[in-house]
């Protein structure tokens, strides 16, 4: 399922008392830095703040799914990071996040984006998966635990 879309950054992010709102700002970036899908990186990011404020995308179990659609996302793009600090994204069981799996897509792409987000939350549903990704201690671990998932 997420070999089909555009995963542009896995990585391993070293944070130090950052927050989620910077935890998302570096993922942005990194999207941005590693992909030409999205045009105007304060934009998108002001637009996934903007989503967060409607609710929170702690879905629970370490895991959050921040996501966005806007006009400055050219296809649906991925970027998956593992923290080696708990953040606190307001999850709906309280638990800090460790994975965070950042989605944009273009504002017409409501069917694909909705069908990935809901691939994502049953993906990381499942504990094999998420201590798979949470034992990675290299990137090039992330990455090979992120391949399995398909």
């Amino acid at each position: 399922m997420l070999n089909y879309f555009n995963i542009k950054m896995i990585n391993i992010i070293d944070n130090k008392s950052v927050s989620k709102n910077e935890i998302l700002k570096i993922m942005v970036s990194n999207m941005v830095e590693n992909s030409d899908l999205i045009s105007d990186k304060n934009i998108f990011y002001k637009e996934v703040l903007e989503r967060e404020k409607v609710g929170t995308t702690g879905i629970g179990m370490g895991v959050a799914i921040p996501h966005a659609r806007t006009e400055v996302v050219k296809d649906i793009v991925v970027s998956v990071a593992l923290l080696k600090r708990p953040v606190n994204f307001d999850s709906l069981d309280g638990e800090k996040v460790k994975i965070v799996i950042l989605v944009g897509a273009p504002k017409g792409e409501s069917k694909k984006y909705l069908e990935l987000l809901s691939s994502l939350a049953k993906i990381f549903r499942d504990k094999k998966i998420r201590e798979s990704i949470l034992e990675s201690t290299t990137t090039e671990c992330l990455i090979e635990a992120i391949a399995e998932i398909g």
